[in-house]
């Protein structure tokens, strides 16, 4: 089984703040991430609502803390 996506566009990445955009992400790369088997994106496809400075947040955060050792 594989997990895709779940960092939600009409939660934290349209209305939260840059910190609420790591925090989540973290936290799903977190408890989904261990022993393989999860893909870290958004929920679906990024609209004109998800704020920039957010949608660079979790690609950072992603690139930082979900890389499989």
């Amino acid at each position: 089984m594989c997990f895709i996506g779940n960092i939600e566009v009409p939660g934290c990445l349209s209305f939260g703040t840059v910190d609420d955009v790591v925090r989540e992400t973290k936290e799903h790369i977190d408890r989904l991430a261990p022993d393989g088997g999860y893909v870290c994106s958004s929920s679906h496809s990024i609209t004109n609502r998800v704020k920039p400075e957010n949608y660079v947040a979790m690609l950072e955060t992603i690139v930082e803390y979900g890389v499989y050792r």
